[in-house]
């Protein structure tokens, strides 16, 4: 019997990470709350505890071998970016949306930060924007310092009468 798909937003605030329990690292911290999230909603409602050996088990099952420790270190935020095949298998095991798991985004949903960038005029800008969106915090901030690294020698450049940072100020 197929439950109905989990999303993040849905979830309880109970069941999501408290911030001291969040990725410690650089890692995708926005992957690893979400799959922390599918293992907390799964844990409630079978009301015991999931070993990492039994999920590492059913995705070899599916054909998608890995170790516990590394399902460990995806939760915690310390590995980034997993195989597509694993994102598919975990999302599977948790009757989640792969998609969602893997960008934190339902599908069919407009995100407002792709409808601002729709409006600007500048087709090289809206480009760079678009391709920014869903870019985690440190590959914005080195995205911003390559910018400014490139812009002094960039005679080429539109004079802008307002330019913001690219970086996050979280």
């Amino acid at each position: 019997m197929r439950s109905e798909q989990v999303a993040w937003a849905d979830l309880p605030p109970m069941y999501a990470p408290q911030a001291s329990e969040r990725a410690t690292s650089q890692g995708d911290a926005e992957f690893a709350a979400r799959l922390d999230g599918l293992i907390t909603a799964w844990e409630s409602g079978h009301g015991r505890p999931l070993q990492y050996r039994s999920l590492v088990e059913a995705l070899a099952h599916k054909g998608q071998v890995t170790s516990a420790s590394y399902v460990s270190m995806l939760r915690r935020g310390h590995r980034r970016h997993p195989r597509p095949e694993l994102v598919e298998a975990l999302a599977e095991f948790f009757d989640a949306d792969a998609h969602w798991l893997r960008t934190g985004i339902r599908r069919g949903e407009r995100r407002t930060d792709v409808s601002a960038v729709a409006t600007v005029s500048h087709y090289p800008l809206r480009r760079l924007l678009l391709a920014a969106i869903d870019l985690s915090s440190p590959s914005l901030s080195m995205l911003a310092d390559l910018a400014e690294r490139i812009r002094p020698g960039d005679a080429d450049l539109p004079t802008l009468r307002h330019t913001a940072r690219l970086t996050d100020v979280s």
